[in-house]
């Protein structure tokens, strides 16, 4: 049945492609604020000689609704309440990195929603740009053609280069593809030096596609063809001369790293499926029905489906107070954690939800 299923995943796909990150898994929601006067880093010059530790200042992105403001206000208050900032040195805040996912336009465009949910201003922000990877004009076009090791690169010279210029810590949080590539550079990091993560304290990856066997060949399909979903090549499993390691096992222990994941479980083949030794999964379920159910009853709702489970995690208010938490040193996520029974008083988010959790874990 998983056979025929993701069979059918893959016919749904090459018959009914959309734009972007597979079933656009990273759209841009929202037009991107005109950037503040600040000097925007040019594209990487792949005649220029390579250089290690090279410094970006990308601009930050500002404005929201009056809405979302209000939400923002209300989280940064939670956070003083917590004493997370009362007293504390501008300093000893930790930089937010956001890094997008497969065939997105902006990533202040795509991380709006959530960085005014979690109460952050522009001077608590900086954004990766996937042309620092692959060159180019077109930051959509250049977030595609990226395979996940040179998106890699390009973060840790970035990274390199914010904690050389800030003295802060640095939280990345991580969308699809990004989430990947963080995990990816993470994972370097815990076989190199103790001091190769450049001052990061924490990475939150949302919904990353980090699958291994049939399902992680199911994410990267966009490798071959830029508008099916993608992880751009990235393999959790590492093989020596003797043996094979899953780098996803303590992913960030040996680097100092603390790693969490939040998926959306009713994502499907798009979303992280597996709880790996020693790492935080934590579910945001969108209320909604699952890969399976929707594969039986609607199958030709099956692409819009998985395109909106897997966005939901980036305009839902309990993802935001989870990255709040872990990002300002709280670590008290209010997301279920993944493979623990819920704990007494918890609501799981949505309608229907027994019924659809005992299908959701069964996918």
């Amino acid at each position: 049945m998983p056979v025929i299923a993701a069979l059918a995943l893959a016919l749904a796909l090459f018959a009914d492609p959309a734009p972007a990150d597979g079933v656009r898994l990273s759209p841009d929601p929202a037009p991107v604020p005109a950037p503040a006067p600040a000097p925007a880093p040019a594209p990487v010059d792949e005649g220029a000689p390579a250089a290690p530790r090279v410094p970006f200042f990308p601009a930050a992105a500002g404005g929201a609704t009056a809405c979302v403001v209000a939400l923002a206000a209300g989280s940064r208050a939670r956070r003083r309440h917590a004493g997370l900032e009362t007293g504390a040195p501008a300093a000893e805040e930790p930089l937010v990195v956001f890094v997008s996912g497969h065939g997105t336009d902006s990533a202040p465009g795509q991380f709006a929603h959530l960085v005014a949910l979690m109460g952050l201003d522009p001077s608590q922000v900086r954004y990766f740009d996937y042309r620092w990877a692959t060159g180019g004009t077109d930051h959509a076009g250049a977030s595609e053609d990226a395979s996940i090791d040179e998106a890699a690169d390009a973060l840790d010279g970035y990274l390199a280069g914010l904690s050389d210029g800030s003295g802060r810590p640095l939280y990345l949080v991580g969308f699809s593809k990004g989430g990947a590539g963080v995990a990816e550079l993470v994972a370097r990091w815990d076989r190199g030096t103790p001091d190769a993560s450049h001052g990061v304290v924490g990475a939150a990856l949302l919904e990353p596609p980090m699958a291994s066997g049939v399902h992680g060949w199911l994410q990267s399909v966009g490798t071959f063809w830029g508008p099916l979903p993608d992880d751009g090549g990235y393999d959790p499993i590492e093989c020596g001369f003797w043996s094979c390691v899953d780098t996803r096992d303590h992913l960030g222990e040996a680097s100092g790293v603390e790693v969490v994941v939040v998926r959306n479980p009713q994502a499907g083949i798009t979303s992280f499926a597996d709880i790996p030794e020693d790492m935080r999964v934590y579910d945001a379920s969108d209320g909604g029905p699952g890969f399976f159910p929707t594969l039986l009853t609607h199958p030709w709702d099956l692409v819009s489906r998985m395109e909106d489970a897997h966005l939901a995690v980036l305009d839902d208010p309990r993802v935001a107070e989870c990255i709040t938490a872990e990002a300002f040193g709280s670590g008290s996520c209010p997301l279920p954690q993944a493979g623990h029974a819920p704990a007494p008083g918890v609501i799981v988010h949505g309608p229907g939800n027994a019924l659809k959790l005992v299908v959701n874990r069964m996918v």
